[in-house]
């Protein structure tokens, strides 16, 4: 046990101070971070703490003690301010060694969850991405049983608030993803009767919604609108070029969010003018011509754009320093498509996409055209646009009398 008089975090300061100047926070902002981690060093030095001993009960000691000594009128926004400095401190005390990565500041998940998602990868051989995504699920599920890691589960899982779960789940969120969660419940539901610790398979129970195909329309607005939302965008800024130039891309390239936050400089091939793309979902490389309306946008960004050893076309403009991540690109787009009007809901990245697909099609490309400039490993993900033409299809309609005999 350490001694109260023994700085725990007293040999990393100064190179942890250099970092996260290194990743852009003001300097005022490193003070005020360093201010506070200095405060909870103090909490873990008169506990005896050691480094190899912190893990997510010391920060949660530490917060609970912290704000329990004020009275705050936002208690979670002082909870913020207090938890990301802590948060980075423990993600560079990791990157050292010192701490085990257990220790990452974090949602703790419940040891069968990781014991399924490791079941999921070593006896299923199933996809990093899907485990991730079948795990985001069940963590939304344990946080509405009031699961806690160490805590009893099997007390809590029954079939009335399985189907409790789902319908608080049914207001906010599309029935495709509420049949993705209901695919994720099934099978760890299966897994805890195959322990052995559920008598029964409660799985059969759990009925997914029916999904028809094609029943929904795709989120596409009028092209004017389109470029009423470019004609937004303030370009002359670093933001705004920035901003305008991953709009650009969605909208005259049809790119996914995440193809246009992982797009690299040497993606770019000024000298034949295309962009190399890298598809997440056919798992291909795409060359894309680089029209001119995108080209100029990306070299007015790229000459704003701070110098950076990071290879990433699109950085945040905020610490900590970095690529632009998929969810940024999409809050992009429903920032600029909101200030505009639009009232399509929901709006982001793809309602570029969509509004792409459906303006290639009225300019009568075909379907397979439209679909391989989209990415589409399959024509039925194409044929959705012909819905989208309402418009188109209004021009052609037969008056009543003209069907009539």
């Amino acid at each position: 046990m350490m001694s109260s008089s023994s700085p725990p975090f007293q040999d990393y300061w100064e190179d942890w101070e250099q970092a996260l100047h290194e990743r852009g926070y003001p300097p005022r902002t490193v003070d005020k971070y360093l201010s506070k981690c200095r405060t909870f060093e103090s909490f873990v030095a008169e506990r005896g703490t050691g480094l190899g001993a912190l893990d997510e009960s010391c920060v949660q000691a530490f917060l609970v003690d912290k704000l329990a000594r004020r009275e705050h009128r936002n208690e979670r926004a002082a909870r913020g301010q207090w938890s990301r400095p802590l948060d980075l401190l423990l993600e560079y005390l990791r990157g050292r060694g010192v701490v085990p990565v257990s220790a990452a500041l974090g949602p703790v998940d419940h040891p069968l969850l990781l014991e399924y998602a490791s079941f999921l990868r070593a006896h299923r051989a199933v996809a990093e991405r899907t485990v991730e995504g079948q795990t985001r699920h069940l963590r939304r599920l344990f946080n509405h049983l009031g699961a806690r890691p160490g805590g009893d589960l099997m007390a809590k899982v029954s079939i009335e608030r399985i189907d409790g779960f789902f319908v608080e789940m049914a207001r906010h969120v599309a029935p495709q993803t509420i049949s993705s969660a209901c695919s994720a419940v099934r099978g760890f539901l299966r897994y805890l009767h195959m322990r052995g610790l559920l008598r029964a398979d409660l799985a059969e129970q759990v009925a997914r919604p029916r999904l028809y195909s094609l029943s929904s329309l795709p989120r596409a607005i009028d092209w004017r609108e389109v470029e009423r939302t470019l004609a937004r965008v303030d370009r002359t800024t670093l933001v705004g070029s920035r901003d305008y130039a991953v709009l650009v891309l969605l909208a005259y390239c049809g790119l996914r969010a995440g193809e246009v936050a992982g797009l690299r400089l040497d993606d770019i091939d000024w000298s034949h003018d295309t962009v190399r793309l890298s598809r997440p979902k056919p798992k291909v490389v795409d060359h894309l011509p680089l029209v001119p309306v995108v080209g100029e946008a990306l070299i007015a960004y790229l000459r704003l754009r701070p110098a950076s050893p990071c290879r990433h076309v699109f950085l945040k403009v905020l610490a900590p320093a970095g690529p632009l991540s998929s969810p940024s690109v999409s809050w992009i787009a429903h920032k600029y498509l909101r200030a505009v009007g639009i009232a399509v809901s929901p709006v982001g990245a793809h309602t570029f996409r969509h509004s792409y697909a459906v303006r290639l099609l009225r300019q009568g490309f075909p379907l397979k055209t439209i679909g391989d400039a989209l990415g589409h490993r399959h024509p039925q993900s194409t044929f959705i646009y012909t819905k989208a033409a309402v418009e188109d299809l209004r021009s052609v309609s037969l008056d009543i009398d003209e069907v009539l005999p």
